[in-house]
């Protein structure tokens, strides 16, 4: 089942940030800082062990260093798979590996410590240092307290055997303690610095998300055509729960069978550096198989060279919407050309621009000589005056049409009545666009 992040601020899992402020582990299965910390724990690992050798340790306390040096390195080797598995943010995880290195340390150092002298407190100091940076700064530790607590545990116990059995002088111990404690406020200074910028982001990405949500817009994450994570609306356009989606070998098969090869061949020139569509309509198949078009906005996400971004939109009421306006520009354009009666529409000037085949026929030009006409040019001199008046008179606001009955004068010279309905037709701002006009033969009724 799938966690409820409903109450956090980054409510929307998509991005790394947003698992992190919801409680979940920031880092990924990512070898990269892990051997960071290790390499910078074998430093000081190899830093002790050269010190012992140059100690000229007895024969059988040099075995015994080793043996302990070989278990420490186990244990650092113990420590970087724990953080590539995510299991390093587990408090029953953290204490056991944190209390045997601290047990480590205080063994290697105290049973040196006679042949060490002066060099205990720093190498100590040292060593505490890296272990409590690795589990506090490097595994990105929650439980502060209990991490700091095993550290001064067993500095303590070592700066104690130093100072009572190995006679070291208590300002050494006191000045490389300040130096620790120094090191420790920095880091934990650092690391709140760094969540209180992560937190920033969070709260810029969640919002963004709500958004987007908001507004129906699906944002998924992949690599190399797998699920990684995805919002909310995302989900509910698929109908498919997160779990099912990171089954799925890759996303592509939520689309339709006809059109998979192609996702596919974009999807691997993209992939491999390649010239691909970052914008395109396709369709996807949900869990009640409904079919539901989409279109997809992609971007490559730089920090992983092999996943990408994408922007989800569901445009199955856009298409819709446009199938039907196309369906009624058929359906006028037919009745347009079919009608009985004449009908022109005519610019703001009077110039005409689309007539039918009626019209033609009504005044005797064709429609390429009338787009060179304007309709006073057609109208009877003496029902001009009448026309233009109809015209400023709908472009002044004053009515929206007119009915008359006038003359046009036709190619051949012969005056022909219509009755004619005009009307300005104006766009959605109330801004005029064209006049439209429509005009009925009545030469038989003004002949009786």
């Amino acid at each position: 089942m799938a966690k409820d992040l409903s109450e956090s601020p980054a409510a929307d899992p998509l991005f790394g940030a947003a698992w992190a402020a919801a409680g979940a582990p920031l880092s990924s299965r990512s070898w990269n800082l892990p051997l960071i910390n290790g390499l910078a724990v074998g430093a000081v690992i190899a830093g002790v062990a050269y010190r012992l050798w140059q100690a000229h340790l007895p024969a059988d306390v040099l075995r015994q260093e080793e043996i302990l040096i070989g278990v420490g390195v186990v244990l650092g080797g113990v420590a970087v798979a724990a953080r590539v598995a995510k299991l390093s943010n587990r408090l029953a995880v953290q204490l056991p590996i944190m209390g045997s290195a601290a047990i480590l340390a205080v063994l290697v150092l105290g049973t040196a410590g006679r042949w060490l002298g002066d060099d205990l407190p720093p190498l100590a100091a040292v060593s505490f240092a890296a272990v409590f940076l690795q589990f506090d700064v490097g595994l990105h530790s929650r439980h502060f307290g209990y991490v700091f607590g095993v550290a001064i545990v067993g500095l303590g116990l070592l700066w104690a055997y130093a100072v009572t059995q190995l006679m070291v002088s208590l300002s050494a111990v006191v000045i490389w303690t300040l130096i620790l404690m120094g090191l420790g406020i920095l880091a934990l200074l650092t690391s709140r610095s760094v969540e209180r910028d992560l937190g920033v982001q969070v709260e810029r990405q969640s919002s963004l998300l709500a958004t987007l949500s908001d507004l129906g817009e699906g944002l998924v994450i992949t690599e190399k055509g797998r699920f990684i994570a995805g919002n909310d609306a995302y989900v509910t356009l698929t109908g498919y729960s997160r779990e099912e989606l990171a089954a799925m070998p890759s996303l592509i098969d939520l689309a339709p069978a006809d059109d998979r090869d192609r996702l596919a061949a974009n999807l691997a020139r993209r992939l491999g550096g390649g010239a691909a569509p970052a914008r395109y309509t396709s369709a996807l198949i949900s869990k009640s198989g409904r079919r539901v078009e989409v279109e997809v906005a992609i971007h490559r996400v730089t920090s992983r060279r092999d996943q990408l971004l994408t922007l989800v939109s569901d445009i199955s009421e856009r298409l819709r919407a446009e199938a039907a306006e196309r369906e009624s520009e058929t359906r006028f354009r037919t009745l347009f050309q079919q009608a009985q009666a004449g009908m022109a529409f005519a610019s703001l000037d009077g110039h005409v621009t689309t007539v039918n085949p009626a019209f033609c026929e009504l005044v005797g030009y064709s429609e390429t000589e009338l787009r060179t006409l304007s309709l006073v040019d057609i109208t009877h001199p003496d029902d001009a005056a009448a026309l233009q008046d109809a015209m400023h008179s709908m472009l002044a606001g004053e009515e929206e049409g007119r009915r008359i009955e006038k003359r046009y004068t036709r190619k051949d010279g012969e005056h022909v009545w219509v009755d004619l309905t005009m009307r300005l037709v104006r766009g959605a701002d109330s801004r005029p666009l064209y006049f439209q006009t429509v005009a009925v033969d009545i030469r038989d009724r003004r002949r009786s």
